[in-house]
This record gives C-alpha cells, structure tokens and sequence, in this order.
C-alpha cells in the first residue's frame, strides 16, 4: 500500500466517523423534535433555511473553494481571500437584515422577520472561518475536522435544541441550536494559525479572485435553485403547513445522502485538484469513486422507497403520514444526486466553474418549470419532478466529468453496472422478507430491521467483490 493510498483511507475513516456521528445525531434529533415542535414550526424553519443558504453562497463567493483548487499559495493571495471573504460576510449580514421583513411579507409568515434576523450573525461567523476550514480540507487534516464538526454538532445543535424544545421555545429552539452550533465550530477552526500578508491586496489579484468566484458563484446559485425551488414555489403556492411535511420528506431522505456525498466531495476535491494535470490519475480517481458511490446509493434508495412508511411512523409518528408518499418518490432520486455530489467536485477540481454553471441553471430552470406545473397535483406530482430533474442533472455532470478526465463511455458503463445490480438485489431481498411469515409483515421495527441488515449484508459483500477486482 503506498503512502498517498494509506492516507487516502485515512482520511476516508476520519471523514466517514464524522459523518457517522453527525448523521445519527440528527436522526435522534429530529425524532425528538418531531413530538415536541408542530410542522408549522418545522415549515418557518424550512424557509429560513432556504433563505440563509441562498444568502450563503454569496457569502463565500467560491474563496474557499479557490483556496484549496489553487495549485500554488502564497500570504499575499491568503491575505485578499480573508479580507474579500469577511467583506462579503458583512455585506450579505446587513442586507438579510434589511430584507427580513420583505421576506416575512412575501411568505405570509410574521415570525419569520426575527428568525432572519437572528441568523444573520451566521454570515459574519462564517466568513471569519472561511480560509482557515478550506486550509484545513486543502491540508486533508480530516481528523480535526470531524472532531470539530462532531463536537459542535452534539453540543450546539443537538443538545441545545433539545434542551429549548423542552422549555417551550418552540421554532426557536432550532434557531438558537443553529447559531450555537456554528458559533462553537468557529471558536474551533479559528485556533488554527492564519499567515496573511499585511497590507491592501493588488487590484489583479482581486480580480483573479473574483473570476474564478464568479465561475464557482454562478454554479452554486445555479445548485441552490435546482435544489430548493421546489420548496420556495410548495410554500408559496401549498402553504406553511405543506412545506412542513415536504420538508420533513426532503430531509429524510437528503440528510443520509447528503453526508455520504460529503464525504466523497471532501476526499475527491483536494486529492483530484492536486493531480487536475494528469488525466489519468483524475479519470481512475473518478470511475471508482463513480462505483463506490452506487454501490452504496442505489441499494438505499431502493431500501427507503420500500420502507418508507415504516421509516416515518417509527420516527415522525402517525401525525406525520402526509410524509409518506413524497419520500418514496424521493428515495428514487438518491443515486443522481450522488453522482452529481461526486460529478461536482471532479468538475471544480478540474476547473470547469463555467462549464458547470450552464448545466445546473438548465436543470434548475427544469426544477422550476416541472415544480410549477405539478404543484397542483399535490407533493407526490412534485416529488416526482423533481426525481427527473435529478436524472437530467447525474447526466449532464458525468458528461462533463467524462470529457474534463477523457474517461471513455464503455469505462462509465463498467462504473455504473455494479451499483445497478445492487439495487435490482435490495429490491429482491426486501420482497422476499415483506413475504416472510409473521412477524415480519405486521411489526415494523422488525420489517425494517431486518431488510436494513440484509440490505447492509449485500453492499458490503457487493463493495468487498469490488475491490477485489481493483486490486
């Protein structure tokens, strides 16, 4: 095993345990949160997120993500990318609080002027840590960063909810565990040094940076539209109340799959940016991670469609059951987005910002487009829009991958076919158990159970199959 493949696997340790911790912690959170908050709540918060993740991404304005794609650094661009990174973080702060209140008028949600003005502390935290995190990733030092998420993530979010869903705090629990939560992450990150040169950056190299922003800024918008325009148009055209079970359906079935391509972007953006100039590293980096990541997402999305109902029950309860029939539908989307959450990274790395911006406003103005018409046939018309809007998106992104890494068609097939052939066995193995005696059939916890062991069985016999073959 060589050096850069035993670091490899140590990060992806450091990263999965991360991942792991957070993901669980939010599970048992939400099943908390769920009996002690009503959708209504859940819905003000749903939009709030919308609303400071759209304020996010002009916040970082790709800095961080030029900083770890740079091949060379040096104090005097560190400098500028800190100073550009803090101004824009003040900026996108004083514009949410002035439009909180347009944005509560234009939601017909009063509550949610304080809530947007409560979060707009968020940008100024974050633009203090910008640098110093995409340091940390360029470094690849993912064990600090899973200690850092995962500590932050437990004692600010999870813990701090919890405690003010008790007290009656209502929606705000979730905003006081938010801020708590970054606020803790920040103290973390900023005790590592930051080297900046003094002085005021050159106008030139301002500009460098601001390019490749643009490019990167272009795209991330272009993402957020594709990813959450469904919720702006449930919320505006269905209401609060349905953007709460929406939203419910949404994270259920994003937040696993979410992490997981986390943990791929985390690994593939800095490995593939420092080896964008040899095609045939980035192409053999980006056909197993191609495998790896349908291996694993094809398989869970057939295990959360055909159990939904059970998931929802035994986390939400039956109050929840509006639920049920958008995240099935969902479920199906899991594998195109985790092709593009390996897709977009390979791209960044590669320096495609421009290519990659046409592609997602496309598929977001797909998003729009299908959202809108559907919405009138209720959440499940939508959910299902919304799984071909995916499949337009996994395609456009390999095809760029394709051509940025010169990865041939027939080696794109040999990725893909792995994972196609784990989800046709899940699908399987799961009718044979919903056909097995009792109690299989009438106990949820035990259906669940055990199709999620089988379904664990099968990927990792399916994985250890794999790697055989690159070895």
């Amino acid at each position: 095993m060589t050096a850069s493949t035993g670091g490899m696997r140590r990060n992806a340790i450091w990263v999965t345990a991360g991942t792991v911790t957070q993901v669980s912690c939010q599970f048992g959170t939400l099943i908390v949160l769920a009996r002690l908050l009503t959708p209504y709540d859940f819905g003000i918060l749903s939009i709030a997120a919308l609303i400071t993740q759209l304020a996010l991404i002009f916040t970082e304005y790709g800095i961080a993500t030029n900083v770890v794609q740079r091949l060379r650094l040096d104090p005097e661009f560190l400098g500028a990318a800190f100073w550009l990174s803090f101004a824009s973080g003040a900026l996108i702060c004083s514009v949410v609080l002035l439009s909180a209140p347009a944005f509560s008028w234009a939601f017909s949600a009063p509550e949610l002027e304080q809530v947007l003005q409560a979060y707009a502390v968020m940008f100024l935290l974050f633009s203090l840590t910008s640098v110093r995190d995409a340091l940390i990733q360029r470094d690849m030092d993912y064990r600090f960063l899973a200690k850092a998420d995962s500590a932050s993530f437990i004692l600010g979010y999870a813990g701090i909810s919890i405690a003010c869903a008790l007290l009656g705090f209502s929606y705000w629990s979730m905003v006081i565990g938010h801020i708590s939560q970054l606020t803790i992450r920040c103290a973390l990150i900023c005790m590592r040094p930051l080297t900046v040169a003094p002085g005021i950056p050159t106008r030139l190299l301002v500009q460098q940076i601001l390019h490749f922003g643009t490019g990167q800024t272009l795209s991330r918008l272009a993402s957020f539209v594709a990813a959450q325009a469904d919720g702006f148009i449930i919320s505006s055209r269905l209401g609060v109340a349905d953007m709460g079970y929406y939203g419910r359906a949404n994270q259920l079935v994003t937040m696993p799959a979410a992490q997981l391509g986390q943990i791929f972007d985390r690994l593939i953006f800095p490995y593939v940016a420092r080896r964008q100039h040899q095609q045939g590293e980035a192409a053999a980096t980006y056909r197993k991670a191609l495998t790896g990541i349908c291996l694993l997402s094809f398989p869970a999305s057939i295990l959360l469609a055909m159990t939904s109902p059970n998931l929802v029950h035994i986390l939400l309860g039956s109050q929840w059951e509006p639920v049920v029939k958008p995240m099935q539908i969902l479920a199906l989307a899991i594998p195109f987005r985790l092709i593009h959450k390996v897709s977009d990274p390979t791209a960044r790395a590669m320096g495609k910002t421009y290519s990659r911006a046409w592609r997602q406003w496309l598929v977001a103005f797909s998003v729009i487009g299908l959202t809108w018409l559907l919405c009138e046939w209720g959440l499940a018309a939508v959910a299902a829009g919304i799984v071909a809007s995916a499949v337009l998106d996994a395609a456009l992104m390999v095809w760029l991958c394709c051509n940025a890494t010169r990865l041939t068609l027939r080696e794109l097939m040999h990725a893909l076919v792995p994972g196609v052939q784990a989800g046709v066995l899940t699908a399987i193995l799961i009718l044979l158990i919903a056909q097995a005696p009792l109690p299989a059939r009438e106990n949820e916890f035990y259906f669940l159970g055990l199709a999620s062991l089988a379904t664990v069985a099968m990927v990792i016999l399916m994985l250890m199959r794999q790697r055989m073959k690159w070895s």
